[in-house]
């Protein structure tokens, strides 16, 4: 069994995760529709706009990141080193945060609440099943470079 393998057995990866949820929200918005009572288009823009573009800038400049460091972005394959420029110097999960960001950003357009109690457990399944397992891996394989790293950027923000 490998390091990772080891670390990150039976996790679901998280983008199947984020569309599960995303379908689990518009099917419970079908299913009994709760609004968010933002019943404005422009109002749901004017919140919602910027957060996409937000979530979009960070997930498009981590994937920049990590390409141009050669490291892996798929959590089955080896780290080769961790990253501490751009979005991974104000958190450790810049992906994870854009994912919740999108989720939001579904939630106010559709106006639906189901898409933020989804945006509850995806928050708690990346925070309780795959960041703890990334944590222990990181600091396995890193050591004290990534321990330091660890106590001065913030999990999420």
């Amino acid at each position: 069994m490998t390091e990772q393998e080891k670390y990150f057995k039976g996790i679901i990866p998280p983008p199947i995760i984020f569309f599960a949820f995303v379908s689990m929200g518009f099917l419970g918005q079908w299913l009994l529709p709760l609004s968010l009572t933002l019943h404005s288009w422009a109002l749901r823009l004017a919140i919602g706009f910027p957060l996409f573009i937000l979530s979009g800038a960070i997930a498009l400049n981590s994937f920049m990141l990590m390409r141009k460091s050669k490291t892996a972005i798929n959590y089955n394959k080896p780290t080769t080193k961790f990253i501490t420029k751009g979005p991974f110097r104000f958190t450790r999960n810049p992906l994870y945060l854009a994912l919740l960001g999108a989720m939001v950003t579904i939630g106010i357009f559709s106006d639906s609440a189901w898409h933020l109690g989804a945006s509850t457990l995806l928050f708690a399944y990346f925070n309780l099943v795959v960041i703890d397992r990334e944590e222990r891996y990181l600091e396995n394989s890193f050591g004290d470079e990534y321990l330091q790293y660890k106590n001065k950027v913030r999990r999420w923000l």
